[in-house]
């Protein structure tokens, strides 16, 4: 069952594709087999995503590039073997056009050494 609004994080990663299911019982083949899956609800505010202070809510594409780059430098420094395997940004209905802009401010992050990973696509 899928609902218009919802999580992705609670769509995606239990209803789809992540190691557990909505009854928390292990799948037998998810993509953490061969692949790291990162779920974020975005731009802040959407999903399970939030701030305290509302004049930090997006009001821009390029905003939401910018904060979701910094999510994923912070992510490369926490998790470096990240900066191993390519990056690839996957989205679904409007959250596509979210992913176009990311992908060209995550690039435009690595071409000024801002970020050591490969955006894969």
């Amino acid at each position: 069952m899928s609902c218009q609004g919802a999580s992705g994080v609670g769509t995606g990663n239990f209803q789809e594709m992540g190691p557990l299911d909505v009854d928390l019982q292990p799948r037998n083949s998810t993509w953490l087999q061969k692949a790291d899956l990162i779920f974020v609800d975005n731009p802040v505010g959407v999903g399970y995503s939030y701030v305290e202070d509302d004049s930090l809510l997006v009001t821009t594409d390029w905003q939401q590039a910018a904060d979701m780059t910094t999510v994923i430098k912070a992510l490369v420094d926490v998790v470096p073997t990240l900066q191993r395997s390519p990056l690839y940004l996957v989205a679904e209905s409007y959250g596509g056009k979210y992913a176009a802009t990311l992908g060209v401010s995550i690039a435009k992050a690595v071409s000024a050494g801002q970020i050591n990973i490969t955006l894969g696509g």
